[in-house]
């Protein structure tokens, strides 16, 4: 069983700070009376902690209210995103990603190349982070997405992809730089820009299925994210959608069921194996968008597949809203109407499906957000 947390004074005191930081956020300009009467605090804590606040740069100043026209008119608080600055990267399976922003999410740098593999993607992650601190002062830590199921206590990531056998990213890293240091799936990254500043933001159940030349999941319930006994909840790639899944046994590397019927590559096979010089994705989705029958034949076999493996997500964790993101999101095909229209055949309640609003920067912003949420709870969501 686990122990009770203490509810100690500097904890208190942390917790009434993000709250009136949250506050000041989303209801700017506001005075500091104003700010008493939301959270239902006394004069004396609101003042004492805005002058912190104000102190650290995190608010400002910024003239009085034009509400009322007796006696002295209160002075008007404002946030200061550009007080400290963040770095959030993405390591995907084709790229890299890398992000400075401010406090709101803004991108003030990006930088974007090749994944490579093994030691390689290491020192490339090394050379990426160091670019953009060169851009920014007042950087409060870092934030890095894997394509892997990584351990967010111990940093320990294994990727297969990268050819990362628990490899100690997190240890090796602080080795380098003087930041705090936070890593997470990159499918969960992007669950949570996705919730921050994207399209979920007020939005609590929801899954993000990141369909790529793999297919992975962020999972949200009940507004937290889920990440399973070992880190490894929303490895959707391996569900069972066939009868036939049993001709083939399955590694953690390898493709699962559902990623081998309905996943890029997927859709890539369906049409090579008839097609062998239609061998990319962008043939693919030339040959659908000319009416090539075994294009439109694949696409929908594709649809079918991907309709299946959501209408299991559904069916068990009741979500608001299914977000499609990944790769697919480079691709002009609407596949939002046939899916929605598959899944109600099989499962009889309702939910929303649309796709991701970060594109390719959803997982790279969510790590800034994953920084934000534990230094002091910067950002509240």
């Amino acid at each position: 069983m686990k122990g009770y947390t203490k509810g100690t004074s500097g904890l208190i005191k942390n917790i009434n700070k993000a709250n009136v930081l949250d506050v000041i956020k989303k209801r700017q300009p506001i005075s500091r009376i104003e700010v008493s009467k939301v959270l239902k605090m006394s004069k004396s804590t609101i003042s004492a902690i805005v002058d912190e606040l104000i102190e650290e740069g995190l608010v400002v100043e910024n003239g009085f209210s034009e509400k009322g026209t007796v006696g002295r008119k209160p002075i008007q608080l404002s946030f200061n995103p550009n007080a400290k600055f963040v770095v959030g990267m993405s390591v995907e399976s084709s790229n890299m990603i890398g992000v400075l922003t401010n406090m709101d999410g803004k991108i003030l740098k990006k930088i974007k190349w090749q994944t490579s593999i093994g030691e390689q993607a290491f020192n490339e992650i090394i050379n990426g982070i160091q670019e953009l601190l060169k851009s920014g002062k007042n950087v409060i830590g870092i934030g890095i997405g894997l394509p892997g199921i990584t351990d967010i206590q111990t940093g320990v990531v294994n990727a297969p992809g990268l050819k990362w056998n628990n490899f100690e990213l997190k240890k090796k890293l602080s080795k380098i730089f003087n930041y705090s240091i936070y890593v997470d799936n990159s499918v969960n990254y992007a669950a949570l820009g996705e919730r921050w500043i994207g399209c979920c933001r007020e939005i609590e159940n929801f899954v993000l299925i990141n369909i790529g030349n793999g297919i992975g999941s962020g999972i949200y319930v009940n507004g937290k994210l889920l990440r399973g006994n070992a880190y490894a909840a929303g490895e959707v790639g391996y569900m069972a959608t066939g009868e036939d899944v049993f001709k083939n046994t399955y590694s953690y590397g390898d493709y699962g069921y559902f990623e081998r019927k309905a996943s890029l590559s997927a859709l890539v096979g369906l049409v090579s194996k008839d097609l062998p010089h239609i061998n990319t994705i962008e043939g693919v989705i030339k040959g659908f968008k000319e009416q090539n029958p075994i294009c439109v034949q694949a696409v929908s076999c594709f649809i079918k597949n991907l309709s299946m493996g959501i209408a299991n997500i559904v069916s068990i964790l009741n979500p608001e809203a299914i977000i499609i993101g990944g790769d697919i999101l480079n691709y002009e095909i609407d596949i939002i109407h046939e899916i929605k229209e598959k899944v109600k055949k099989i499962v009889p309640f309702d939910f929303g499906i649309k796709m991701a609003q970060l594109g390719e920067d959803a997982a790279a912003i969510g790590a800034v957000a994953d920084v934000l949420l534990n230094t002091n709870n910067l950002i509240l969501l």
